[in-house]
């Protein structure tokens, strides 16, 4: 990692515990399609398990009530990201990180005022460098190369650190260095299946790494 300048974080399950919170607005929006089935914790270890787009067939939600849904939930979240704290250990690493000398950066399909807001909260201003809010959440190795030419970032120089199986294939297609983290959404046995190039179970492993 010697050759890094650049980290880049995802923000949802990576640096913010969203997953009791996701959980609840499954839930409410399972119901809203009449799946009236309580979701339960196998069925969230199936999730944590799989890609998202085998998400919509396990719980018989048709394709065309995805965007919308994924939408809804997105919105739904941005409103409530007051109420939810850092992953364990995050915040001791950002700041080791920053006393290294690395720019950090973070980078989600969240509105950029409600990631702006869980910055401030939790007092993480003088950490990270920019934040760079991308909505197209289909596409995030396109978001990856606009928020790297825009800050004029080099890929060789840079690294992304995310928790699902779609950052890994973002970060494939474009050559870009990913580390993938175990406290999100996809569980070790997925993300190490999918090819992670670097897994981490902690913040203070992936601190290790550099």
């Amino acid at each position: 990692m010697k050759n890094k300048k650049n980290i880049i974080f995802d923000f949802d399950g990576t640096l913010a515990d969203t997953a009791p919170l996701m959980l609840t607005l499954v839930q409410e929006m399972a119901h809203e399609i009449g799946y009236e089935k309580k979701i339960t914790a196998e069925d969230l270890e199936w999730v944590r398990d799989h890609e998202l787009k085998d998400i919509p067939k396990k719980f018989g939600i048709p394709w065309i009530k995805v965007p919308l849904l994924l939408i809804k939930g997105r919105d739904s979240l941005n409103k409530q990201m007051f109420s939810v704290p850092p992953c364990r250990g995050i915040l001791e690493m950002l700041q080791s990180l920053k006393e290294k000398g690395f720019i950090l950066a973070v980078l989600s399909s969240n509105r950029r005022d409600s990631i702006q807001e869980f910055i401030v909260k939790h007092n993480l201003e003088s950490y990270f460098d920019f934040v760079h809010s991308e909505l197209n959440i289909f596409g995030k190795d396109k978001a990856l190369l606009s928020l790297l030419k825009q800050h004029k970032m080099e890929i060789s120089e840079s690294i992304y650190v995310g928790d699902e199986m779609r950052d890994i294939e973002a970060c494939k297609k474009i050559k870009l260095d990913c580390i993938s983290v175990t406290w999100g959404l996809n569980s070790s046995t997925a993300l190490k299946e999918y090819g992670a190039q670097y897994l981490v179970n902690s913040p203070k492993e992936l601190l290790n790494l550099f």
